[in-house]
């Protein structure tokens, strides 16, 4: 079927349902954003008589744009919403997590002297599911790893935002990489994209510098036992232009974990310091991680920015629309060479 300029095909359970969805489907929206464990896909569609064949929990689903694979997933909701006079409509909500899987299974395991990836495959391997670690992360290595009672889903979330990293489970793949390092959260090749006013940009606001966020070096502490004192890792952000430092209250378990924490801060206060978001002409290869290069806008606000997050909206109303949000300046962005 066409939405606009956007070919869509949907499939479920194994089965092309696009033609029986096609005169019911009101919109699609799906969503990926490295700060979040699993992509989503909604699908609403008009179901005024009732007519539309419920999906079986957990069913597989697959939506491809203009070619290319969108999402895929599972089913994990299905709502009927309707009022008096004005219809009913269905919306399934599929997740890139199968929520009735290992994942979200609370379990307790350590191991000594091993590598995130060793020990985070062991978690993953124990939910059913394999574990891919890409970017510097893949280097880190601790005299002694812990997981108490909680599921994989849930560490790979508090490690990814302890080290500076992104977490993401597609069915039985999960992925762990380093924020910043310009490497797919799902394991896409990652393509930069153009937002060029007058040719594919719709509408815009960016603020190119943000102080707020922004800290000279990041500091975290640790007891040395061989020293018998508390002392501080720091890590410097790269910006020169501020002079406060960021002081962790949660101190860290040895010198290798305060680095590490210390880093993944570093990264994250190097991601804010420019925030924005756009809306262009769909382009279904716009992914987290890449870079969006602004042209057309104005000097200071051109330039190349880190993508966040990405929904693309697919409506018969409104055609095929793409909505980024952007962290990271790039070169270029942020300043006024005029």
């Amino acid at each position: 079927m066409y939405l606009g300029s956007a070919e869509l095909t949907i499939i479920i359970a194994g089965q092309d349902v696009t033609s029986r969805f096609d005169p019911h489907l009101l919109d699609v929206k799906i969503t990926r954003a490295s700060g979040e464990a699993a992509d989503t896909c909604d699908l609403k569609l008009s179901d005024q008589n009732g007519d539309i064949v419920l999906p079986g929990e957990r069913a597989p689903v697959v939506a491809i744009v203009n070619g290319d694979l969108g999402f895929t997933g599972f089913v994990s909701d299905v709502t009927h919403s309707g009022s008096k006079g004005s219809g009913s409509t269905l919306e399934l909500s599929c997740s890139s997590i199968d929520q009735g899987s290992g994942v979200k299974e609370p379990k307790s395991k350590h191991k000594d002297d091993s590598s995130l990836s060793d020990f985070g495959s062991d978690l993953a391997k124990a939910a059913g599911i394999s574990l891919t670690v890409a970017g510097s992360i893949s280097s880190i290595t601790r005299p002694y790893w812990l997981a108490m009672n909680e599921s994989f889903m849930s560490w790979g979330q508090r490690v990814a935002k302890e080290i500076g990293a992104s977490f993401k489970i597609i069915g039985d793949q999960a992925y762990l990489v380093g924020l910043n390092e310009g490497i797919s959260a799902s394991g896409k090749p990652l393509t930069p994209i153009s937002a060029i006013r007058g040719i594919n940009l719709i509408s815009w606001s960016i603020s190119p510098i943000i102080s707020r966020p922004k800290f000279k070096e990041v500091e975290v502490s640790y007891f040395d036992v061989k020293k018998g004192e508390r002392v501080s890792q720091k890590v410097p952000t790269g910006n020169s232009d501020v002079d406060a430092s960021l002081r962790t209250v949660i101190g860290a378990a040895n010198e290798d974990q305060a680095k590490n924490k210390a880093e993944g801060a570093s990264k994250s206060s190097d991601r804010e310091k420019g925030a924005g978001s756009i809306t262009i002409i769909g382009d279904i290869l716009a992914e987290p991680e890449a870079i969006c290069n602004v042209s057309g806008v104005r000097p200071g606000i051109d330039g190349g920015y880190r993508i966040s997050s990405v929904t693309h909206s697919l409506s018969k109303s409104s055609g095929f629309t793409t909505e980024v949000s952007l962290r990271e300046p790039q070169g270029g962005a942020g300043v006024d060479s005029r």
